[in-house]
C-alpha cells in the first residue's frame, strides 16, 4: 500500500530528494499544526524542530565517521544537544 512516506525514487535519481522533502513536509506540516494546537508559538516550534533536526543530522553525521577519524578528532560520542547552536549549523534562525 502506498502512502505519502512511500519512497518512490532509488536514491542518486535527480528528482529523489525532492520527493523526500515532499514526503516529509505531509508529517511536519501536522507535527508543527499539533504543537501550535497545544498552545506552542509556532515561530519558536519551527525554531525547536530546526534545533532537533540539526542535532540528529551530526549526530549521525558523526556515527557515520570512521573509527579512527573519531579517535583523531578526541571523541568517539556524538556532540552533545546544546554545544551546537543554530547560528553554526548554517540555518540561520534564531
Amino acid at each position: 500500500m502506498e502512502t505519502p512516506h512511500s519512497k518512490r525514487l532509488p536514491i542518486g535519481d535527480p528528482g529523489y530528494r525532492t520527493e523526500l522533502q515532499k514526503a516529509l513536509n505531509y508529517s511536519i506540516v501536522d507535527l508543527i499544526d499539533e504543537f501550535t494546537a497545544a498552545g506552542w508559538d509556532k515561530w519558536e516550534t519551527l525554531k525547536a524542530l530546526t534545533k532537533v533536526v540539526c542535532d540528529h543530522a551530526l549526530a549521525y553525521q558523526e556515527e557515520q565517521q570512521p573509527t579512527s577519524r573519531r579517535r583523531q578528532s578526541g571523541s568517539a560520542q556524538p556532540p552533545p544537544t546544546h554545544a551546537t547552536g543554530a547560528r553554526r549549523q548554517g540555518h540561520g534562525i534564531r
